[in-house]
């Protein structure tokens, strides 16, 4: 599985579709369908947002990526970096960007690789090392 972070309107999309050659066919958006309806798409956009839909469903978001991470193993996976701007004045908020920041570290512990994206560019993180924990 390969992680892509970045910030709001960084591009981190349009890089992928570009370096790894994939349209937009080959995306599975979490902002637009429930985790229940992907359906093998091999980029999957918008992680942040599991959060947000394993609370509704009661269920911790965590439990979920342990269940699919098998699932999403040729997978790129893309997700929000939160940690890096105004702290939200609502509870509710704050808990959400908690636990995207701690879900983006598990991923990226997981992940062969990990890239940020900033202004459509792209900087390796984290190298392949075959050890997938």
């Amino acid at each position: 599985m390969k992680l892509v972070i970045g910030g709001y309107a960084q591009g981190r999309l349009a890089y992928v579709l570009r370096q790894y050659e994939k349209n937009t066919e080959d995306v599975f958006d979490f902002a637009e369908h429930s985790i229940f309806e992907w359906n093998n798409q091999p980029i999957l956009y918008h992680m942040e947002e599991l959060v947000k839909q394993a609370k509704q469903e009661n269920q911790s978001v965590f439990e979920w990526l342990i269940k699919y991470l098998p699932l999403w193993k040729n997978c790129i996976l893309i997700t929000q970096e939160v940690g890096c701007g105004l702290v939200p004045i609502e509870a509710e908020e704050r808990q959400w960007r908690e636990t995207v920041g701690r879900m983006n570290i598990w991923l990226a512990e997981q992940a062969e690789t990990v890239e940020r994206v900033f202004c459509g560019l792209s900087m390796q993180i984290s190298p392949s090392s075959g050890d997938i924990v």
